[in-house]
């Protein structure tokens, strides 16, 4: 788009499209299991649900990225340099210390992508009442307007939300 080789198409289209989308593949028996994932029951991406899960899981070469629940790591992306580094005992690699508001972050950035949503339990044992109330406090608008659903403990974008989940997304962020 940005070299003009290729045209953007209008929201409304868009919208009309991936909405036909969602409702045939529902019909064929495909859950929507991500914004951007469908799959049949049991035949959902292992690699890409861990993500959205907040599994641990070890990147091994170059560019390889890693997270272990307190920090992401990443390795060089450089063959040779990585290669030296694991010869020498010294992995090159980068990390990022996850302080709590990075982690609710990321649990409500990557959660509320699925169709299992984010649990206010969940929060509140992970990060405190106070981020758990800023969450309620934040979701109640987008509740209002039938963007997100609340099922029992449970926070989950409704089908309308799905087409603005990065504002919702944004608005219940920690800042």
């Amino acid at each position: 788009m940005e070299a003009g080789k290729v045209t953007p198409i209008e929201e409304d289209l868009s919208v009309t499209l991936f909405s036909t989308l969602i409702n045939r593949l529902t019909e064929a028996g495909y859950l929507h299991y991500e914004i951007s994932n469908f799959g049949r029951p049991g035949y959902f991406s292992r690699h890409n649900s861990s993500y959205w899960t907040g599994t641990k899981y070890i990147g091994i070469g170059p560019s390889a990225h890693s997270y272990n629940g307190e920090s992401r790591q990443w390795n060089i992306s450089s063959l040779p340099r990585y290669l030296q580094g694991i010869k020498a005992g010294i992995p090159d690699i980068e990390i990022e210390e996850l302080d709590i508001n990075t982690k609710y972050n990321d649990f409500i950035i990557t959660g509320l992508r699925t169709m299992w949503g984010v649990s206010f339990a969940d929060i509140q044992t992970k990060f405190g009442r106070k981020l758990l109330s800023y969450c309620q406090k934040q979701a109640q608008p987008h509740i209002n307007q039938g963007l997100l659903l609340q099922t029992g403990d449970k926070l989950i974008l409704s089908k309308s939300g799905i087409f603005v989940s990065d504002g919702i997304m944004s608005d219940l962020l920690w800042v």
